[in-house]
């Protein structure tokens, strides 16, 4: 082997340029060229000398600075003149697949491996490239690239973001002009500025879902509009354990396989359509309804079914059968919300503000009982709006011969799945007995998420990517702003506005079912689903005893009013639904707001035909 003849060293800026004009390296930020520079190293290598062996461990990626380099294909043909060899690196195969030469005296950048996977961590695109790169180089042949969209002149801001952000900006200032003409108290004034940013960032999607509340956090911190442990009380919650619990074990399901698993049982069992694929989702949030009191939570659960039936079913992104589906999740972690005692937590809060007497008899069955006409009309109208918005439910391409197929291939239970089974039956179990064992759900849900971990199913990088951690910043940083509401009293300051309205009621039910609905409605604009149903209840509490209407029912209305919603940043649980769809991308959107939209005429329709039902519990 000769040595190499002593070639000059070349200065840095040919280096840079040399990188720069490769194009396996176009579109490289500034940053990753510079760590690219920074771990180059030259290398002289004298004419006939193999650089790269096939076989060997791809460890390098080699750029010819200077010279000639000859790459021989495994087919055995001929040698060809190449810029660069080494793409296996990037592309991901742990061996090179070509021998490499050099023709004349050659000096070469180098750039290791580590240093390249650096870059790659930066822009995943490259590996593609990479792949494409060797592929021409093997079959002698240029690869298409995939088609892009060309870019265009960059977007420019809608008038939604216009007035947006005119609303975020200047409505504060206003509100805050008003209350120091009218002499409000700082603290009050500094909320509602505070919230009306707030709102205007939702209404008009200006971020993320998750940005406004912690906006909010933020902004009444930096005020000092309330101590932290108000402002920050979600996260101090045990709510925040109970959200993590669950979200790391609809994670495991889907993982673990068990979730599928359970998608074919009931395609074994139930026609395989669309339409009774709907009816198990709807079922399963029904069935979770009266044992965890978070919509969230059952959602949560029922998400990682929805997401196999879509597959395993060859259901086509953004068809009606898609949509159907994301329309019976929905359904199923909200109908019963109102329903049960324990199927919502503010349901508790409302239950703790009725007297001794109307809690004895409310806090068992009854309560359900007294909504039973409600929760048939609900489920009901759900299925007949079903037929009517997605039509009848086609067959699907698999036969159940294919199916059950399917389940002999899966073989009998693995130990994941036995493991995440139990899980599963001890989160029900323990969220159903909680009257029993008075173990808080809180804490059943931290004894799964540990027994997980420490059985070794969720790995660091699992429990990233299991839990929706935006979504659970957006819950947690809602219970803030009903923490300042409180701590500010600006419900007790309301409340004398709403008792001059029960001379108007004159003991008229169907009139205290619109006051309710319209306070409600209003009420949602700026509050989430929990405190706008507390808030609510609060204000209109009083006119039980004024109209001689039972408290209970003043409670159950705020309940079943505080779930309607018309805008997406209303709903919490919608709002989880479409973030792990692609943001309404996989189905319909405009049809499926166009459903919910009926689902809440339904439920105003479903409380006018329960007052007969009431008058004869002595309920009004």
């Amino acid at each position: 082997m000769n040595p190499p003849s002593e070639l000059p060293e070349p200065p840095v800026a040919t280096v840079t340029a040399r990188i720069q004009a490769e194009p396996l390296f176009a579109g490289l930020s500034g940053r990753a060229l510079a760590r690219l520079l920074g771990a180059v190293e030259l290398r002289h290598v004298a004419a006939g000398q193999r650089v790269v062996q096939a076989g060997a461990p791809a460890a390098e990626l080699l750029l010819v600075l200077q010279g000639e380099l000859v790459v021989q294909a495994p087919s055995g043909a001929m040698g060809s003149s190449a810029t660069l060899v080494g793409e296996e690196v990037l592309a991901g195969a742990p061996t090179y697949v070509r021998d490499a030469s050099v023709a004349a005296d050659t000096v070469l950048i180098v750039l290791s491996k580590r240093a390249l996977l650096d870059v790659l961590a930066e822009m995943p695109a490259l590996a593609p490239a990479a792949q494409r790169a060797l592929l021409s180089g093997l079959s002698g042949t240029s690869v298409p690239e995939p088609t892009t969209v060309v870019a265009g002149q960059p977007a420019r801001t809608s008038r939604r973001e216009v007035w947006g952000w005119g609303c975020a900006l200047f409505l504060p200032l206003l509100l805050l002009a008003l209350g120091i003409h009218q002499g409000w108290a700082l603290p009050n004034m500094l909320f509602l500025a505070i919230l009306s940013a707030t709102v205007a960032m939702w209404m008009f999607s200006l971020v993320d879902e998750f940005v406004p509340p912690l906006f909010a956090m933020a902004a009444m911190l930096l005020v000092d509009l309330a101590p932290a442990h108000v402002v920050l009380s979600g996260f101090a919650s045990s709510g925040l354990i109970l959200f993590v619990a669950v979200y790391v074990l609809g994670g495991v399901l889907v993982a673990s396989g068990l979730s599928y698993r359970l998608i074919l049982w009931m395609r074994v069992l139930l026609p395989d359509t669309p339409f009774w694929h709907g009816f198990a989702l709807v079922a399963s949030g029904y069935a979770l309804s009266p044992i965890m009191p978070s919509s969230n939570s059952r959602m949560a659960l029922v998400l990682p079914l929805y997401r196999d039936f879509c597959s395993a079913g060859g259901v086509q992104p953004g068809s009606q059968a898609h949509t159907r589906l994301a329309a019976a999740t929905y359904a199923g972690a909200m109908n019963m919300s109102p329903m049960f005692l324990t199927s919502k937590s503010s349901n508790l809060i409302v239950f703790a503000m009725l007297p001794t007497q109307l809690q004895d008899e409310f806090q068992g069955l009854f309560w359900f009982v007294a909504a039973l006409v409600c929760a048939m009309v609900v489920t009901g109208g759900h299925f007949v709006l079903d037929r009517l918005f997605f039509g009848p439910g086609q067959a699907l391409p698999a036969s159940k011969d294919q199916v059950r197929q399917q389940l002999a291939l899966l073989g009998p239970l693995g130990a994941e799945e036995r493991f995440t089974l139990m899980a599963l039956a001890l989160l029900v179990l323990g969220a159903a007995g909680v009257s029993w064992h008075h173990i808080p759900l809180p804490w059943v849900g931290g004894f799964i998420l540990v027994a997980l971990l420490l059985y070794g199913l969720v790995s660091k990088k699992n429990f990233q990517n299991y839990v929706d951690w935006p979504m659970v910043f957006f819950l947690l940083s809602l219970q803030g702003l009903t923490g300042v509401m409180e701590h500010l009293h600006l419900v007790d300051q309301i409340k004398p506005w709403i008792d001059g309205m029960a001379d108007l009621l004159q003991h008229d039910i169907i009139r205290l079912v619109l006051l309710e609905l319209g306070v409600v409605l209003v009420v949602r604009l700026a509050l989430p689903i929990t405190a706008g149903m507390v808030v609510s209840a609060i204000l209109l509490m009083p006119l039980a005893a004024a109209t001689g209407i039972n408290p209970w029912l003043i409670g159950f209305l705020a309940a079943m009013f505080s779930d309607l919603w018309f805008f997406p940043y209303q709903s919490s649980t919608y709002t989880q639904l479409r973030v792990v769809d692609g943001k309404g991308r996989m189905f319909n959107e405009p049809l499926f707001l166009r459903f919910n939209l009926a689902s809440c005429a339904l439920r105003v329709l479903a409380v006018g035909l329960s007052i007969p039902y009431w008058d004869a519990l002595d309920l009004v």
